[in-house]
């Protein structure tokens, strides 16, 4: 494992290093010949070898890029790298994945922790680079020095005997900094390196768990832990998902074994209201710990732990804006109940790895944001019926209900695709009997929604014409 490092964000000033192509998960999205001849083509031009040996293999996980960690001492931070394991190896050797400069060989504190940074540009070049971070290197055998020039396949160095047996490792980075010499450690995390090695085999999917006793999800108030029934959720809520990934080959142990999924979205299904695919994370770019509490919820509920011992990784999937900016502000996003008539709504969520493999899991709850105690609208023997005219060659909606007492009402048409068809009424109604008839132009299903305040009814009609 790596512990924490200073961002130098005012170092991530050349756009067009923060590009990175994920063709796999294009053609696999796609899945026709053009994502395929793509995916060949940038593979080729992008790809790097491993950094252990055999360099054409794939190799265990122990972390990776943005997993939650918590060892105890410096507080909770996403992992800035990828852990390669070597089990049953000790002091394995390490190789350059690319032509470059060492600009850096550095320890964070003791011999566990001496690096080397690699860069893509010479000494003289003083500018913001890229690099290679290879971390855990052992400073007692050989290795390469501040100035050497690099080649794809040489040797660097050995890896150093982990205090814990079994996570003999290499911390592998994708990093930036700038100046002939990186003395001091401040580099910025840029780059997820596992968007790059090749070959990257991978076919099972992300697992989910459920993230509250039996329950898929978890719910809870916004940056809350006051948890919330799911069959009575209200207000402004936190959607929680418990999600695990694993790579093509074992480290040995099952919870080493456990990594955060590259990519996660949700959506909301409901009869009248819906949240569409929602983009909330994806673990490819730049890494900023300031953000680490908008990704993992951190109570004694949904704890998220990632260690030796427990991996357990808890995401609030609605701390997002829609975008694929990763900021503080995205944690005040939430579902924001009281926008949607009371009733049942499917929440989705999907997670991806970097293979394009993808599982969705899904919950039933309910909406209910009548608050007792305040005097709400009331209907008096309401119904919503379906009948027809003596025509029957056209059919229309009846709709009949009784208020109790003068307020505003909304009454919406909706099809069977969830969208608006038509508002038969937006105002201010009195007490007493009211009748609306709507015409539809064509046969299907349909849905009736009467909104009054904080309470909603719906009905649902089939129209056959």
């Amino acid at each position: 494992m790596n512990f924490p490092q200073g961002n130098k964000e005012s170092k991530l000033n050349n756009p067009s290093t923060n590009y990175v192509f994920y063709p796999i998960i294009f053609s696999r999205r796609y899945n026709n010949w053009i994502g395929v001849l793509l995916w060949s083509i940038f593979s080729f031009i992008y790809a790097i070898p491993w950094p252990i040996s055999p360099v054409d293999s794939v190799h265990p996980l122990g972390n990776n890029w943005c997993n939650f960690q918590d060892y105890g001492s410096t507080g909770p931070y996403f992992h800035t790298g990828i852990d390669i394991i070597t089990p049953n190896q000790q002091g394995a050797a390490v190789y350059a994945v690319a032509h470059g400069w060492v600009k850096a060989w550095l320890t964070l504190g003791g011999d566990l922790y001496w690096r080397l940074a690699i860069a893509d540009s010479n000494l003289s070049y003083t500018d913001s680079c890229e690099a290679w971070l290879y971390a855990h290197i052992d400073p007692t055998r050989y290795h390469k020095n501040v100035g050497d020039e690099v080649y794809p396949g040489d040797l660097i160095g050995y890896l150093v005997p982990w205090t814990v047996p079994g996570f003999d490792h290499l911390h592998f980075a994708r990093i930036k900094d700038q100046g002939s010499t990186w003395i001091t450690p401040d580099w910025a995390f840029v780059r997820n390196p596992l968007c790059l090695l090749s070959p990257n085999i991978d076919t099972v999917a992300p697992t989910f768990e459920n993230a509250l006793s039996n329950n898929r999800f978890a719910f809870c108030q916004n940056n809350k832990s006051i948890y919330l029934n799911p069959d009575s959720l209200y207000g402004n809520v936190d959607i929680i998902a418990k999600i695990y990934d694993r790579i093509g080959k074992s480290t040995g142990n099952l919870i080493w074994d456990k990594l955060a999924p590259f990519r996660i979205e949700y959506a909301i299904r409901g009869i009248s209201s819906s949240v569409p695919t929602t983009h909330f994370v994806q673990f490819s770019g730049r890494i900023s710990q300031n953000n680490i509490r908008v990704v993992y919820k951190q109570d004694s509920i949904c704890r998220s732990r990632g260690d030796y011992v427990y991996r357990d990784y808890y995401f609030i999937v609605t701390n997002t804006n829609g975008d694929t900016i990763l900021e503080p502000v995205d944690s005040m996003a939430s579902w924001q109940t009281t926008n949607f008539p009371d009733g049942a709504y499917y929440v989705k969520v999907t997670a991806y790895d970097i293979a394009g493999n993808a599982k969705t899991e899904s919950m039933l709850v309910r909406v209910k944001n009548h608050i007792s105690g305040i005097a709400q609208p009331e209907i008096q023997n309401q119904y919503i019926q379906l009948s027809t005219k003596p025509n029957p060659a056209r059919s229309l909606l009846n709709i009949n209900f009784t208020l109790k007492q003068d307020t505003k009402v909304n009454l919406l048409i909706y099809n069977n695709l969830g969208q608006l068809t038509q508002e038969l009424y937006n105002n201010q109604l009195f007490k007493g009997n009211h009748n609306f008839i709507y015409y539809p132009k064509q046969s299907g299903v349909y849905f009736v929604v009467l909104k009054l305040m904080n309470q909603t009814i719906s009905k649902k009609f089939v129209v056959s014409k």
